[in-house]
């Protein structure tokens, strides 16, 4: 049976600007009175929501891993089956990610998500990702890991090339990725349905 993906499992548009602008606002705040936690909820988000990287993958990020000059990439080394692979990034995600590691002082074996010099474990991102939700008025269904599914589904909307997309999320079967192609159908069906009404 084919997967399919549910509108419940990825964020609109409109709910990622919230998502994003509501975490940015927190993280100014927070930094305004020497306080760290909104800035790390706030890279935790936008390196998610434009990386689609897994959960595991984004806890385990160090700052060798980042490679912010030309074309800019996170270096997954241990994806899924222990598989290697680099994760193109915007630059605007490249201009974030270097004033967050010079404001903070991070060196190349810091995880860029650490708390007291480790990472965060899978749940403590869910936690943080579920605080992020509801101070943005989300709905509580979402999890950290309808960001990957956001990625994959507007990356695959814009560029309309599976296997770009598989490459980006790490999917050794591109089958995994077609749940993306699946949604767009979906929501050009719909939309053809409502051209004119």
């Amino acid at each position: 049976m084919r997967r399919t993906l549910k509108p419940s499992q990825f964020l609109s548009k409109a709910e990622v600007q919230v998502l994003a602008n509501t975490v940015e606002d927190k993280a100014v705040l927070d930094a305004a009175k020497g306080r760290v936690v909104w800035s790390r909820i706030w890279m935790m988000i936008h390196l998610a929501l434009e990386s689609g990287l897994r959960v595991s993958e984004l806890r385990n990020v160090k700052i060798k891993d980042l490679y912010l000059k030309g074309e800019p990439f996170v270096h997954v080394p241990n994806g899924k089956g222990d598989k290697a692979r680099d994760v193109l990034i915007s630059g605007k995600l490249k201009r974030h990610l270097k004033k967050y590691i010079q404001a903070y002082g991070l060196k190349d074996d810091d995880y860029l998500l650490n708390v007291n010099g480790r990472p965060y474990t899978n749940m403590g991102l869910q936690m943080q990702f579920k605080r992020a939700a509801k101070a943005a008025g989300l709905s509580h269904v979402y999890s950290i890991h309808s960001l990957r599914h956001t990625f994959g589904t507007y990356l695959y909307e814009q560029e309309k090339d599976l296997r770009m997309v598989q490459n980006q999320l790490g999917h050794e079967d591109v089958s995994t990725t077609a749940i993306y192609a699946g949604v767009a159908k979906e929501r050009t069906y719909s939309a053809v349905n409502g051209m004119y009404s």
